[in-house]
């Protein structure tokens, strides 16, 4: 695994990020609750690294964070995939931020590209978790120390085999492909000056992923 791990190309080739996979998030912001999965794709130059800082852009006034726990493909997957197929497809998980700008989101009729793609709205750790028993973590994210989302991933409306077939089944996956699972309720806002931190955390409560950023005013 460890060789495999190593093998993994930094950036991915593509971020694909899930919506509104916990319930409450999706009711939280007003939002129906999907019977299928959701998703999109986050830009690459939206890529940013632990301690890199996320710029908030002048046009817009809430720009919020989004704690997500992720996958790391290590084999490719294309459509037809069974959930077997789709868990061995995985080969770390890690966590990411989805960061997004709300008020804009609303301006954009609910699309994603805008609001998710400025530079700076990925931050993404280098961490790379062998995968954990998945249903025993949470995805829990703090804002100067203040613990803000707190979700544990049995809570996921939809598994990551069923997630990954779901992208698959339109776009083929690739090795180092990172595929997001989506966030859990107390997305809240991000100001200058704050440090917003996002750790995937096993059942014996030991973060196994972790990435950290400090906000700054952008242009």
């Amino acid at each position: 695994m460890s060789g495999l791990l190593h093998a993994l190309p930094w950036p991915p080739p593509k971020v694909v990020c899930l919506a509104r996979t916990f319930g409450r998030h999706a009711l939280e912001l007003g939002n129906p609750v999907p019977s299928e999965p959701l998703y999109f794709l986050k830009a690459p130059s939206a890529i940013i690294g632990d301690g890199d800082a996320i710029r908030l852009p002048s046009i817009s006034a809430q720009v919020q964070h989004e704690g997500e726990t992720a996958v790391v493909m290590g084999r490719a997957l294309g459509p037809g995939a069974s959930d077997a197929e789709a868990e061995a497809a995985i080969a770390a998980w890690t966590v990411l931020n989805d960061v997004t700008a709300r008020d804009l989101q609303r301006a954009d009729g609910g699309r994603f590209t805008r609001a998710k793609g400025f530079d700076t709205f990925c931050p993404l750790s280098a961490d790379r978790a062998p995968p954990p028993e998945w249903r025993r973590c949470r995805i829990r994210c703090w804002v100067d120390g203040e613990l803000r989302q707190d979700g544990a991933l049995d809570d996921l409306l939809f598994s990551p085999a069923e997630i990954l077939r779901a992208v698959a089944s339109v776009m083929s996956l690739v090795p180092g492909d990172v595929v997001s699972l989506g966030t859990p309720e107390g997305v809240g806002a991000l100001l200058p000056g704050q440090r917003c931190t996002v750790a995937l955390v096993d059942g014996r409560g030991d973060a196994i992923a972790r990435v950290s950023n400090p906000v700054v005013q952008g242009a």
